[in-house]
């Protein structure tokens, strides 16, 4: 499990983890999460996102899944929900203004 979890936090990092199934898409994005509120606050901001399904943090590994529909929305799209509320997404770093107006638990250590 633990050699799973390296293998897709690699893919996460170094460029989303992406499959189609059954004409859904699912990514796993590698975000700057820090604690339960940054969950909330990028589950919500992903699924505000037209097209997404689903979106699952978990806060251990940082990383996103979320299932989308790919004719609705796209990768870079969900990037851009993350990073306008002040998280880093990928290699995508966060809106500064934004990252700025976060609580203090939730900014990177």
């Amino acid at each position: 499990m633990r050699k799973l979890l390296t293998i897709i936090g690699f893919l996460a990092i170094t460029g989303s983890l992406s499959a189609q199934t059954e004409g859904k898409q699912y990514v796993e994005i590698q975000t700057s999460a820090q604690c339960g509120m940054c969950k909330a606050s990028i589950e919500k901001a992903v699924g505000n996102v037209e097209g997404v399904k689903t979106a699952d943090l978990d806060l251990e590994t940082k990383i996103i899944g979320i299932k989308y529909d790919a004719a609705a929305t796209n990768v870079e799209a969900i990037r851009t929900a993350i990073t306008a509320i002040g998280y880093d997404a990928d290699a995508v770093p966060a809106d500064a203004k934004a990252y700025e107006g976060l609580h203090s638990c939730c900014k990177k250590e």
